[in-house]
């Protein structure tokens, strides 16, 4: 974070940001700039911070709970790092080898990698992304879009806001850019329909839910965490021997919004993080990059490396590599997830009255 000298240079800037902020999601409100309905329900997934609060995750958990309930579901996603501006579907052939981040951004692989049959829409405009998959999956369409780091895309109408909190860093210390982390005010909260507070490995504190409810008082809450569902080697792809692999001094390196909950996650789990290293979130890593990281690791007596399963898809240096590299698989619990269905369900059920 900005030291308070530098808060009070960027005061300026950030309260004209916040002012801009505010015109919009009031423009949009009181229609004078429309938002575009689809003939389905979107759920948007988003949050108010800069930087990763478990977005993503959420998205997997969420489009595999739907179908679970018989619930068609298309997921649509920007595609952030992409260097294609033409929009791109995958519809569900679950063949992802010959994709790349150039063409479709880092985390569209990683949702198709999980969800092999579920159509992803990548592109800026999403509406339009959305009518494409509508007129190729006739005559039986998405039931649901998902909108992935939807909260600030008012182009599109929604008939549920899930906001993602995490606890960990609540609300960027109330500063909007370019003070500080916050894309919008703290009152674009009362757009919220439901609240997930992640990585809440412990209770929610006080101060984060009473800074919440103070914009919103009413939505339904509920708790998250990030759990280790597997280490696999980045050679091979087979699983880690985790007892093993957790006696050695390791290197994690990342480039993710919050790099800091890797580390976290890791420590939690056991593993004995003798450096970490952290670049740029969405960092393609070069040969360069991947030379530094042993480096460092052999100047910290590392004898394997971690990373996370979005870094290998931004990995160019093929492994195997010494020493060796190892992806760890994450995924988000809910701590409710009955009662979290449940609220989502009844949210797209009012929202059809």
């Amino acid at each position: 974070m900005w030291p308070r000298w530098m808060r009070w240079l960027l005061w300026p800037l950030e309260q004209l940001y916040a002012a801009l902020m505010r015109a919009r999601a009031a423009a949009y409100e009181r229609g004078w700039l429309r938002s575009q309905r689809l003939p389905a329900k979107v759920i948007s997934i988003g949050n108010l911070t800069v930087g990763g609060t478990g977005k993503t995750p959420l998205v997997l958990r969420l489009a595999a709970g739907l179908r679970q309930r018989g619930t068609q579901v298309a997921i649509l996603t920007r595609g952030y790092g992409r260097r294609e501006r033409l929009p791109l579907v995958i519809n569900g052939q679950g063949e992802v080898s010959r994709y790349t981040p150039e063409l479709m951004g880092d985390e569209p692989i990683l949702l198709a990698r999980h969800l092999p049959d579920v159509t992803i829409g990548i592109g800026e405009d999403r509406f339009a992304v959305a009518q494409k998959i509508l007129a190729m999956e006739a005559p039986r369409p998405p039931q649901v879009f998902l909108l992935d780091d939807g909260f600030q895309h008012l182009h599109l109408a929604r008939d549920l806001d899930l906001v993602l909190i995490d606890v960990t860093d609540p609300l960027g210390e109330g500063a909007v850019l370019p003070a500080g982390r916050l894309r919008e005010p703290l009152e674009a909260l009362r757009r919220a329909d439901m609240i997930v507070f992640t990585r809440a490995h412990n209770s929610v504190p006080p101060e984060v839910v009473a800074a919440v409810r103070r914009w919103n008082p009413q939505a339904p809450a509920f708790r998250a965490v990030t759990r280790l569902s597997g280490v696999f080697d980045a050679a091979s792809h087979r699983p880690a021997n985790l007892f093993v692999l957790k006696q050695q001094p390791a290197l994690a390196f990342c480039g993710l919004g919050n790099p800091e909950a890797f580390w976290d996650d890791l420590r939690r789990d056991g593993f004995n993080l003798a450096a970490t290293l952290a670049f740029a979130d969405h960092h393609r890593y070069g040969i360069e990059d991947f030379r530094h990281i042993i480096r460092l690791a052999d100047r910290a007596g590392a004898r394997v490396l971690l990373t996370t399963e979005k870094d290998l898809i931004n990995l160019t240096v093929v492994p195997p590599s010494l020493p060796p590299t190892f992806y760890c698989r994450m995924e988000l619990v809910l701590d409710d997830e009955a009662g979290f269905f449940a609220a989502v369900a009844e949210r797209l059920e009012a929202s059809a009255a």
